[in-house]
């Protein structure tokens, strides 16, 4: 997806992002809001996992209960 768009934002808005943009050393700030918009993701799916997390392994044969099958 390589088509640009204008985007409007408030100077403080721009600001901030000028400031992600040098702590995170990204180049452009489409590269920024992309890296901002993963971390942010990468936090969500942090939360929905659940204190498990690494602990439940993937289902195998040995462990049904009915040993018939």
């Amino acid at each position: 997806m390589n088509a640009a768009t204008t985007v409007r934002v408030s100077r403080d808005t721009l600001a901030e992002l000028e400031r992600f943009q040098h702590a995170l050393r990204t180049a452009t700030a489409d590269e920024t809001i992309r890296a901002v918009l993963k971390m942010q993701r990468a936090a969500v799916i942090g939360r929905l996992s659940g204190s498990l997390r690494g602990r439940v392994t993937r289902f195998q044969e040995a462990d049904r209960l009915d040993g018939d099958r």
